[in-house]
């Protein structure tokens, strides 16, 4: 008798610790951590120039864009001395423009992927002046990846 009994106890206990390793209620979060780092080749491109965005309302405060196509290419991005060349039968581009109330300067910025997504993370640094500033960040990536949803995330550091 007190054999039955713990045997049922053992399959209860089997019953329930298998029903708590299914799956999450609630998927993990891609906040705070890094996810696997996704190359970027801006460096192959943008070098030895300076660009920026154009085409863009000047008022709105962030400006995020999603470039695959050489005609998006040349309507969105100006460079000195010139606009670099990029195949985009191989790459695409995420670009930005955040506009702030003060002084603000680009920092460091990393793309991983989480969850099937690319995040695409911009740091900037506030600094001590009273005038508007444009923040510029872009990134190239492998083609692979153009479809996967992005995220784009711009913040304070300081």
């Amino acid at each position: 008798m007190k054999k039955l009994f713990l045997l049922r106890i053992a399959l209860l206990l089997c019953f329930v610790s298998t029903l708590s390793c299914g799956e999450s209620e609630n998927p993990i979060s891609c906040e705070n951590i890094n996810g696997i780092a996704i190359d970027s080749f801006e460096d192959l491109f943008f070098e030895d120039v300076t660009c920026f965005i154009q085409n863009i309302n000047p008022d709105q405060g962030t400006v995020n864009l999603v470039i695959k196509t050489q005609s998006d290419y040349e309507k969105y991005f100006a460079c000195n001395p010139m606009v670099p060349q990029i195949d985009f039968e191989k790459y695409f581009i995420l670009a930005g423009r955040y506009r702030h109330r003060q002084c603000a300067i680009w920092d460091s910025q990393q793309v991983f992927a989480c969850q099937k997504r690319i995040i695409f993370k911009v740091n900037m640094l506030e600094q001590d002046c009273l005038a508007f500033t444009n923040v510029y960040y872009f990134t190239v990536l492998e083609k692979k990846y153009s479809n996967w949803p992005i995220e784009f995330d711009i913040r304070f550091i300081n």
